[in-house]
């Protein structure tokens, strides 16, 4: 089972492989810290993540959202196909 906790910028993204989904939240930070804004999400597969919550929440900055797909990677997050 992946887990993931990974902060960047002022983005925080906790993520965990359920089985057969993705369950987690992302979440945009003030300078302290303290989430400003936080979506939960479940998603079945690697890429509904990337395209459905992360790439929309940093609203659409690929810098962003191709850091966090690599940091799910590495933390075993994969695409079943």
């Amino acid at each position: 089972m992946s887990t993931l906790d990974s902060s960047l910028g002022r983005y925080s993204l906790k993520a965990k492989n359920e089985g057969d989904h993705i369950h987690g939240s992302i979440a945009i930070n003030d300078e302290g810290g303290s989430p400003l804004t936080l979506q939960e999400f479940d998603e079945h597969y690697l890429d509904d993540v990337i395209n459905n919550v992360i790439y929309p929440v940093t609203g659409g900055n690929r810098a962003i959202t191709n850091a966090f797909k690599e940091e799910l990677v590495k933390a075993g997050f994969k695409q079943p196909h």
